[in-house]
This record gives C-alpha cells, structure tokens and sequence, in this order.
C-alpha cells in the first residue's frame, strides 16, 4: 500500500510539475503536501493580490483538481489544505445560487 501511495504522490507532483510554468504565469502557486486515502491535499497560493482571492483560489483549485483527475484516474479528489471547505464558503449548499454578472456591451465606435 505504501508502494502505492508514493506512487501516486510521484505521478500528482509530476502532473504539478507540467502545470506549473501555466500556474505561475496566472499569479498561482501549488505546493503538494502529500496523499491521503487518495486525495491530493496542497497548498493554494496567488502571487498577485486581488480583491476576491478567496473566490480564485477555490476556483483554480477547483481547475487543477479537475486536469489531475481527468489525467490520473486512481485520484479520487484534491484538498486544499489553507482554503475553507466549500461547506463553510456555501457553495455546496442548496440555496446557493450564483450570480450572474451582466453581459458586456461592446465598445462604440
């Protein structure tokens, strides 16, 4: 089991590895703290301030958990250790709903 675990932690850091010059070009840092019960638990970072980083950290976890499973079958799921559960934030909730911003006007001309 343990032969699996690194196995699988090797092949998410090297996934990682492949995204990074993309993350670090979107102001984003991801750091692998390590594998539990197959679920990926990271680090979230954005190196460039913003005023809803709270928003853009889950969404670009949410984005990087998405390419790992789609490229790693045996990852049931990726935690982002320094972020809150979706729980908290109320996104999973079934009153939630999203915002819809208003479309753009295109410039005149």
């Amino acid at each position: 089991m343990l032969g699996v675990v690194a196995d699988l932690k090797a092949t998410v850091a090297a996934k990682l590895a492949e995204m990074e010059p993309y993350l670090q070009r979107s102001g984003a840092r991801i750091e692998l703290l390590g594998i539990e019960d197959a679920v990926a638990q990271v680090e979230v970072w954005l190196t460039r301030p913003g005023p809803a980083e709270l928003v853009t950290s889950v969404q670009l976890k949410s984005g990087v958990e998405r390419a790992l499973r789609d490229s790693i079958p045996e990852l049931r799921g990726v935690e982002a250790l320094n972020l809150p559960p979706y729980e908290l934030i109320g996104w999973d909730q079934t009153a939630f709903v999203p915002v819809e911003l208003p479309a753009e006007e295109p410039p005149k001309t």
